[in-house]
């Protein structure tokens, strides 16, 4: 059992699941290329990550094609293409050398530090610590996984059974309720993500909110 004396001792990495096409935002770019504010969302992702206590850029995998991210230091290819979100987070728990991961996608800008320290906080001895939110909502880009989901996550690849949420029944979650959630993030702004034109927009609105809150 982890206790509160050895979390800090605990290695901890992040994966970035960059593989997606931008189809539905309608620009020709991977899509943690695409500019947001004038920056690449996958920028926004990793400021947020390396904020994170003994995070750094070097303790980031970025899941996706090599020859677009090509300035960034780890960066791999999923062993099982075109498997969706489960087999990027597959691949990014392969590759760490950390028994615990926090796994992201890539267009999410406004995830909040706080709330990614708590749910750090909360590993204990969970295999997966996962938002759920707004009704009962499980956000499966925003949560830790341990090694431990590798063996259920690739049977059931390879049983064609491809959504996150199947894994779940065969391994001990930790849900961060809502109400948790809203201690560090009431507006559930790190679970935006860009996925249309009009999200553009939205982001643009809550970049100036959070400017003018901010101030």
């Amino acid at each position: 059992m982890i206790t509160k004396k050895n979390k800090n001792s605990l290695t901890f990495k992040a994966i970035i699941l960059a593989g997606g096409k931008s189809t539905r935002v309608g620009i020709k770019k991977d899509k943690g290329q695409i500019k947001l504010a004038g920056r690449p969302l996958i920028d926004w992702v990793i400021s947020k990550l390396t904020s994170l206590d003994n995070l750094t850029e070097e303790d980031i995998i970025i899941v996706g094609p090599k020859k677009r991210y090509t300035h960034f230091k780890r960066v791999i290819q999923d062993i099982f293409p075109q498997k969706g979100p489960l087999g990027g987070i597959f691949s990014g728990l392969k590759a760490s050398n950390s028994q615990y991961n926090l796994v992201v996608a890539c267009d999410m800008p406004f995830l909040e530090v706080k709330l990614l320290q708590y749910m750090r906080e909360e590993i204990d001895s969970n295999d997966i610590i996962i938002p759920r939110y707004n009704r009962g909502y499980i956000e499966p880009l925003c949560a830790i996984y341990s090694k431990k989901c590798l063996e259920v996550m690739e049977k059931n690849i390879q049983s064609g059974i491809l959504s996150v949420r199947k894994i779940f029944p065969h391994l001990k979650i930790k849900y961060i309720e809502e109400e948790e959630v809203k201690k560090f993030d009431p507006k559930f702004y790190s679970f935006f993500n860009v996925n249309f034109k009009y999200d553009f927009e939205k982001g643009e609105e809550i970049i100036r909110f959070k400017k003018g809150f901010n101030n």
